[in-house]
């Protein structure tokens, strides 16, 4: 950004301040009189003034190319998730220089239909895919996001402790599964806020439209959906395990369940901590989380010393692992509380 100099405020009658514009400036963006331009005033206290044109011509700069590399879908399923997340409105796929399978292009449209919110494809050929985001994102404040990821991971949990329940095989396997078929609606929650993230950090201006008072507490809710998304991970890890393993006798399998119910109830008041900004109650939930940890480790000590065959102790530590990993991340969820916290203290007492 060019430095313009300093310039002298004036006042114009009785309650009018006036500044006047820099010449390269205005000549540069055609300003006459008459000429319409936008004020925005960004977290930070300065001000932002653009004209309509170059709004229009940020809006053209956010279309992207990305060419197919390799026959494996997965490389481009990355570049294009990426790319949703910067904020671009326009993503083309070219695909002219690589014979994708069926399979793979399968697996792109799925792509674009479970994890990118507002996606549509608007254009395919044998070359390529054109995909439009439709989607604005002052419809879905974070909040609400946040709050809708984090009960919908929470679910997840419940619902596994619920099928463990069920007596039939069949009947517990097919709720399970679908336990972890709902991790997609959780990653494409997950992506919209990154997006949403993305398009505050160019534009700061935007931040108090999103309900944030600045762009610190925006990389705080960041980091929130991620430990949100990763629980929604570790409910899945947990839910696959737990298909097909039945040599966990009933006492065991009931302290495993009890351990996760508390794990899900610590993320939830973490994510509570974080909306309400209760630290008495941040600093509860760090406790009982670390408590939670401890307990793990000691059911985790006992399953290995029942004699179990020795895939399902395999399991059943990889269960107890993503329990203590929910737990831990209350923690993370908790700390980001604090920070949101000092921030708001250290605002009033300026």
């Amino acid at each position: 950004m060019g430095a313009m100099g300093v310039r002298r405020v004036q006042k114009v009658g009785k309650s009018t301040f006036t500044v006047s514009l820099p010449h390269e400036w205005v000549k540069k963006n055609k300003i006459a009189p008459k000429t319409e331009v936008n004020i925005a005033t960004l977290p930070n206290g300065s001000l932002m003034i653009s004209t309509g044109e170059c709004e229009r011509e940020e809006r053209r700069s956010k279309d992207i190319v990305i060419e197919a590399r390799d026959p494996d879908a997965g490389d481009l399923i990355r570049k294009t998730l990426a790319a949703y997340i910067a904020n671009y409105d326009i993503i083309k796929l070219d695909l002219s220089k690589i014979g994708f399978e069926p399979y793979a292009k399968d697996r792109i449209r799925k792509m674009i239909k479970f994890k990118m919110a507002g996606a549509e494809i608007i254009e395919e050929t044998s070359d390529g895919i054109m995909v439009q985001i439709l989607l604005r994102p002052y419809e879905f404040p974070l909040d609400k996001l946040l709050l809708r990821m984090s009960t919908m991971a929470r679910d997840m949990i419940s619902d596994i402790i619920k099928a463990e329940r069920i007596s039939d095989v069949n009947s517990r396997n097919d709720m399970l599964s679908d336990i972890i078929e709902r991790d997609d609606d959780v990653d494409k929650l997950y992506f919209m806020g990154s997006r949403w993230l993305s398009s505050m950090m160019e534009n700061q201006s935007s931040v108090r439209d999103f309900g944030l008072t600045d762009v610190k507490t925006a990389l705080d809710y960041r980091l929130a959906f991620r430990n949100i998304e990763r629980v929604s991970d570790h409910a899945v890890r947990i839910a696959s395990q737990l298909i097909g393993m039945t040599e966990v006798e009933e006492s065991i399998l009931g302290e495993i369940l009890q351990l996760l119910s508390e794990a899900g109830e610590i993320f939830m008041r973490a994510v509570n901590c974080f909306k309400n900004g209760s630290m008495q109650e941040a600093g509860n939930v760090i406790h009982d989380a670390r408590r939670c940890a401890a307990m793990e480790e000691e059911l985790t000590k006992r399953l290995i010393d029942r004699g179990l065959p020795a895939k399902t102790i395999a399991s059943a530590m990889i269960v107890m692992d993503s329990i203590r990993r929910i737990a831990e991340y209350g923690i993370g969820i908790s700390e980001l509380a604090f920070n949101v916290y000092i921030r708001k203290e250290s605002t009033k007492a300026a």
